[in-house]
């Protein structure tokens, strides 16, 4: 875990932690950062102060695996750090948290795997991508209940823009981002993240950002290692502006004024991989892989 001013680009702290998952959120008051413990099946509540990593506390949602398969992943909190949403990959489900007492208040099934979770500016909506379900769950969070809203394969990361009215979906296996009118609930558009015209997967498009004005979306294609950048001032007519290469299979872009950061899952630079997939040779078989129908 590290902690980083990312103005003067220094690394402020940092700790090491036995397991972890995409999953990061701090406290409004930034006083506490949440962060997925994976199959540990706990969520990790690290306190801040003065610039340093304090010694990790831990919201239990059920036994360390094998014991138990949770897994938590995308964590949103709101902004009285009253309720703490937590969305899981093992159980498919939403795990609602008071974050003071640490006790889970409430659970609620999903269709599939989620992978992230993000809180409407109002805090009446709770958006989660269900990564496993080719779709984005809506939970009402005054009245517990569920809708839904369709997007493409393998939805990850989700981004609402400020005022909450439009809603960007990163469709991975489609290499495409879903934009949504939230208040309508209806796809105004698909962007296509690819370097080609083309409908295989591929790109692995995996994460999102906006310009400070709103106008440009930042696009992260892992399997390309690059951005590809829109210009989304008009939804329903965004417009390609280029792609920036970034390093070795990028999933996590945020921006800070007039820069852009980008985490790079494998490093800065791709490498070989001369025992990988085997595209000429007609013996290869390390493509897609699914169960025979019985």
């Amino acid at each position: 875990m590290q902690l980083i001013d990312p103005v003067n680009e220094k690394l402020l702290d940092e700790k090491i932690v036995g397991k972890s998952w995409y999953g990061l959120a701090f406290s409004h008051d930034e006083k506490k950062l949440y962060a997925s413990g994976g199959n540990d099946n706990w969520i990790m509540v690290f306190p801040i102060q003065n610039n340093k990593i304090g010694k990790a506390d831990t919201i239990k949602l059920g036994q360390p695996w094998p014991k138990g398969k949770i897994c938590a992943t995308g964590i949103a909190v709101n902004q009285s750090n009253t309720v703490l949403y937590t969305v899981t990959k093992e159980d498919s489900s939403l795990y609602i948290i008071d974050p003071n007492t640490r006790k889970i208040t409430s659970k609620a099934k999903l269709a599939a795997e989620a992978y992230s979770c993000i809180l409407s500016p109002d805090e009446k909506t709770l958006y989660i991508s269900i990564w496993g379900g080719e779709e984005v769950a809506c939970y009402n969070t005054t009245t517990g209940k569920i809708s839904k809203i369709k997007v493409g394969n393998h939805p990850n990361e989700i981004l609402l823009n400020k005022k909450g009215t439009y809603l960007f979906v990163a469709n991975a296996n489609d290499n495409s981002v879903s934009v949504i009118n939230t208040i309508t609930g209806k796809t105004v558009e698909v962007i296509s993240a690819t370097l080609y015209p083309t409908k295989l997967t591929g790109s692995t498009t995996n994460g999102l950002a906006l310009s400070a004005d709103e106008k440009t979306l930042y696009i992260a294609n892992a399997d390309n290692n690059c951005l590809a950048v829109f210009d989304v001032s008009k939804p329903g007519n965004s417009q390609s502006k280029g792609f920036i290469p970034v390093g070795w299979y990028p999933t996590n872009v945020k921006t800070l004024g007039n820069k852009i950061l980008v985490a790079n899952g494998k490093g800065f630079t791709s490498m070989p991989n001369p025992k990988g997939p085997q595209p000429v040779i007609k013996t290869d078989n390390s493509g897609y892989q699914k169960k025979p129908d019985k």
